[in-house]
């Protein structure tokens, strides 16, 4: 198989955009997901948003929860190779009527050239000197970091789109702690109670613990423990990579029926990073992604290889629901989810009742800084024999945190 496309989103739940060559990086491909847009929420119980100005809590925003954030697009400048800027369009929102929902008045230009466009848009550095601006503290499913504060101009922009007061925020050298058994290292589960299982043989060390504990801690130490890479992520979610299957999508749309007016599933709407597509007749079947464990990217006759470790499932949510072009949740016979649940895609029970598409993965530490293409040839060099079971605490099924 091969490589079909590559997506970077360079702001996280923003539509991204598709780019020949990628670096691989250890937060994942170069540029993707480092700003984010935050709600601007008060810290009281009174619920008033105005009031949200001192000690405000800053919550994460991503399609499904704030459907209109598929209204904004975000793109590199000059090009990916040369990237200098991110431009984030607003793209008016149309109505079923195909008029703009927006009065023609209300629509204005933050770019600076003092002429009218019917999408605005505003433009911010790929990387800017973040030791200049304000920190803010962030928390994505539970695990914590800190964003850096773009300013007020950009606070504007996003706060009259989205109709809420929003900030963009930059990750910086800011990360965050990859927590249950997402990370490469860690015990990939592949039965719904093992975790239990293994926390109670923690919890009650034997003389062996105890001397394997010592004999752990002097290997690392002495630097000779192969496995001692402590991962950790960014903005996105729970994992910096998330490849998918232009065959699975292709048997997703498969199941559209012949006598309802069903939409036809775009893959952007997956957020893949990767996309992989047979290279010859009857290569790939649908939704063998599900067994995967480790993506070689070349490597074939001398050449180099990177690769990718696949650690988890996707669960999806509502946001296949959304209509890119009004901003709004489809009506029924357009829904994506209820076909992807149909088709019996509720095979990880780590994630409850959301059906999965994808693979979410790791780039492996001697591929760093190296780059990938549209085209190349793609192997599977590890697999499992059963399927991961997700376990992030607070997000995956039967962990939920208390109100």
């Amino acid at each position: 198989m091969k490589i079909k496309e590559l997506y970077v989103y360079p702001v996280k739940s923003l539509r991204g955009c598709s780019v020949p060559t990628a670096t691989l990086t250890p937060y994942g491909l170069k540029h993707d997901r480092k700003y984010m847009i935050v709600r601007i929420k008060p810290s009281g119980d009174d619920g008033d948003e105005k009031k949200a100005t001192s000690n405000p809590i800053y919550e994460s925003q991503y399609v499904g929860r704030v459907d209109s954030l598929c209204l904004f697009s975000a793109s590199i400048l000059p090009s990916y190779e040369d990237a200098k800027f991110i431009r984030v369009t607003y793209n008016t929102p149309v109505s079923s009527a195909g008029k703009d929902d927006n009065d023609a008045e209300d629509v204005v230009v933050v770019n600076g050239d003092g002429e009218e466009n019917v999408n605005p848009y505003v433009e911010f550095p790929i990387a800017p000197d973040y030791r200049k601006l304000g920190k803010v503290d962030l928390s994505i499913h539970l695990s914590d970091c800190v964003g850096y504060d773009m300013g007020e101009e950009y606070q504007k922009f996003f706060t009259k789109y989205l109709g809420y007061p929003a900030k963009l925020v930059y990750v910086g050298d800011s990360t965050r702690e990859v927590k249950g058994n997402l990370a490469p290292n860690q015990t990939h589960l592949t039965k719904e109670n093992d975790f239990d299982k293994e926390t109670k043989k923690a919890a009650a060390p034997s003389g062996w613990f105890i001397f394997g504990f010592f004999t752990w801690v002097f290997w690392y130490l002495l630097g000779w423990n192969t496995e001692n890479t402590k991962y950790t992520i960014q903005f996105a979610d729970v994992a910096p990579v998330l490849v998918a299957s232009s065959v699975s999508l292709e048997e997703l749309n498969s199941g559209k029926k012949e006598d309802e007016k069903e939409l036809m599933l775009d893959i952007t709407k997956m957020r893949p990073n990767v996309v992989l597509e047979p290279s010859g007749a009857n290569e790939m079947t649908p939704f063998e992604e599900d067994y995967w464990a480790e993506l070689q990217v070349g490597g074939e006759g001398g050449g180099e290889a990177r690769k990718i470790m696949l650690t988890g499932n996707c669960g999806r949510c509502k946001s296949l629901n959304v209509d890119y072009e009004t901003g709004k949740q489809l009506p029924v016979h357009g829904q994506m989810l209820k076909r992807l649940s149909d088709m019996k895609r509720r095979v990880d029970t780590g994630h409850g009742y959301s059906p999965i598409f994808g693979r979410y993965g790791f780039i492996a530490k001697d591929s760093f800084e190296k780059e990938v293409r549209v085209g190349e040839e793609v192997t599977v060099t590890k697999k499992n024999e059963e399927r991961t079971v997700f376990y992030w605490p607070g997000l995956s099924s039967g962990t939920k945190p208390p109100k």
